[in-house]
């Protein structure tokens, strides 16, 4: 449990979904993150001692960590989703109603499915470059004042107001594009920034990731993409491009901005696998 998620108020939003898993006959122990990364080291130590189900509460950066210390085990790995996007967990279906979580828990089937890698760590819904991760710098003040979903909104036009299209190499599957982007992401999952539709056809073990790739957008076409992103039909052909690829490599000549799972970094360049069937999860 990440006690900083939906508020600070993780506890107590826990309490009844704990009371109905117990309930169902399911013995629970709950085990608390301390800092950034303490997650992965709770779930791969847990597995050590044979633990073999696990419940991430938090966010879409929870899930990522806990992922993390179980990725390419036979663990089954559940959601209870507070955090700010949850995107992940509306991947897999769970119920937007937290009150119906612990039932959906207890009653999950167990599903494998893919995960993406960039530079070397396990990201479960997309990770990008760009204004994305721009967003993502920016998004965490912004949800403090008007919530979650706002928040994302709210970063977003401030990013396009303020973020330029950037010089960058983009090569998919061997196909290399060269110019200026406004956005590269890999998507596993169907949405991210909080509900935005970034990729409706993704498929979560199709063993391939869906690649949206955003050239160089003014601010006006930007804003204009921005709202046809909630609908998922911002892919044109003409300056908003859909692949399906394996792999993904995109270099820049300075470090940029970039988001994995909702977690804001910069990187130098960054490059992409997908990692077919590598992650069991509860789901419905």
């Amino acid at each position: 449990m990440n006690p900083a998620a939906g508020g600070g108020r993780s506890r107590k939003l826990l309490g009844p979904a704990l009371e109905r898993l117990q309930a169902s006959g399911i013995e629970v122990r709950v085990a608390e993150t301390r800092a950034p990364g303490g997650a992965t080291a709770i779930a791969r130590e847990a597995y050590g001692r044979g633990i073999r189900n696990f419940i991430a509460v938090g966010g879409d950066g929870t899930a990522n960590e806990v992922a993390n210390g179980l990725v390419n085990t036979d663990v089954a790995l559940g959601l209870f989703p507070i955090g700010m996007g949850n995107d992940f967990s509306r991947a897999l279906g769970y119920p937007r109603r937290r009150k119906q979580l612990g039932a959906f828990l207890a009653s999950a089937r167990t599903r494998r499915i893919d995960v993406g890698d960039v530079n070397g760590r396990v990201f479960l819904n997309a990770a990008g470059v760009g204004i994305d991760g721009h967003v993502a710098e920016r998004v965490l003040a912004s949800s403090r004042v008007v919530g979650p979903t706002l928040g994302y909104l709210v970063g977003s036009i401030v990013s396009i107001a303020t973020y330029r299209p950037r010089e960058m190499r983009v090569r998919i599957d061997g196909t290399t594009r060269t110019g200026r982007h406004l956005i590269v992401v890999a998507a596993n999952g169907t949405h991210f920034g909080s509900g935005m539709r970034v990729a409706p056809d993704a498929k979560l073990d199709d063993g391939l990731l869906d690649i949206v790739v955003g050239g160089d957008l003014g601010v006006w076409p930007s804003l204009v993409a921005l709202a046809k992103l909630y609908r998922g039909t911002h892919v044109d052909g003409r300056t908003i491009f859909a692949f399906r690829a394996a792999e993904l490599d995109v270099e820049f000549d300075h470090p940029q901005p970039m988001e994995a799972d909702g977690e804001a970094s910069r990187a130098s360049g960054i490059t992409i696998r997908v990692r077919p069937r590598a992650l069991t999860v509860l789901a419905r």
